[in-house]
């Protein structure tokens, strides 16, 4: 189980984007291997809207809905990211927030995801 610290974190979002149509290596931004470890989600765009969504879910707030939005695939989401030490929660995940130690990267990290997205996918 990766645990994300700050200076990972920030480490991670310093690389560049892969470019468009390009093979992504070490040496640019990968959210499946650079914040989310184990899980290889770079075969389908669905896996990055899904984290995108949740990412955006915990940082508004709005975990509860995304879970009545997306169902179990969305709760299991949320888990992936309390697993991965980027959130902190209550007794539940369901209700998570960004990690106070990363809290002001949380929007950099969806904006940097995004434009991997963008980037592998169109």
């Amino acid at each position: 189980m990766a645990v994300n610290t700050r200076d990972s974190l920030a480490a991670a979002l310093s690389k560049p984007l892969p470019k468009a149509g390009s093979t992504v290596d070490l040496e640019v931004f990968d959210p499946w291997a650079d914040v989310i470890e184990g899980i290889y989600g770079s075969y389908s765009s669905e896996s990055d809207d899904l984290m995108i969504a949740a990412l955006e879910a915990v940082g508004s707030k709005t975990t509860f809905e995304f879970i009545k939005e997306r169902g179990f695939a969305g709760e299991f989401a949320l888990y992936v990211l309390a697993g991965h030490g980027l959130t902190d929660y209550g007794t539940s995940p369901r209700g998570a927030w960004p990690d106070h130690e990363i809290e002001d990267l949380w929007q950099p990290l969806i904006d940097k995801w995004k434009a991997y997205a963008a980037s592998q996918w169109g």
